[in-house]
């Protein structure tokens, strides 16, 4: 009988030990762009192309061995552009989004960035949006060493950006920067 006991008080401690360790575990951190204006084009009929003035934002989800990053852009679309689009599709205005997100987008950074301010350039891509194409031609955005809602984990990330650029800058190794910088965005430990 004490045997039991004894078998079961061990398995009660180590459920609880890993349980404690699971909750111990940090969670993964993002780090995203500020929203920044990115002019599209929107083909409306053969040659008529419309331009949409929308707000894009770039959410980190990882830092790549080629000095990319790799992450999903949220575009954000202005009410008139939601109308044209609805109105070339034929769809009603409830069913286009009010923004929308691509994953997996790539980009690099721009030649001798630094902090303060740290570019990131995205090459042109197409999106779909209710049925109709939406061009983005080339375009920048950035990441901001002092971005203002950053928590600790956040400014960490940042910082480790501006580390990462002037390693490339100066030419010297950046291997253990961009480990550190996924495993903060996987929440693993260091």
């Amino acid at each position: 009988m004490n045997s039991k006991l004894m078998s079961a008080t061990l398995i009660s401690l180590s459920l609880l030990a890993s349980s404690i360790s699971a909750l111990a575990q940090k969670k993964p951190e993002t780090i995203s762009t500020l929203p920044k204006l990115v002019l599209t084009k929107l083909k409306v009929n053969e040659g008529e192309v419309y331009d949409v003035k929308g707000k894009a934002t770039f959410t980190l989800t990882a830092a790549n061995s080629d000095d990319s990053v790799a992450g999903t852009i949220t575009y954000t679309l202005p009410e008139d552009a939601r109308q044209k689009i609805a109105q070339i599709t034929g769809k009603p205005l409830s069913v286009i989004p009010t923004s929308i997100t691509q994953k997996d987008v790539v980009a690099d950074f721009q030649k001798a960035t630094a902090c303060p301010v740290v570019h990131l350039e995205f090459a042109a891509m197409t999106t779909e949006v209710a049925g109709a194409q939406l061009y983005f031609n080339r375009f920048v955005l950035d990441i901001n060493e002092t971005q203002p809602t950053a928590n600790n984990e956040q400014k960490e990330l940042v910082q480790l950006f501006c580390v990462w650029t002037r390693q490339i800058n100066n030419g010297r190794a950046r291997r253990g920067v961009i480990a550190t910088i996924n495993r903060i965005l996987n929440g693993e430990e260091q």
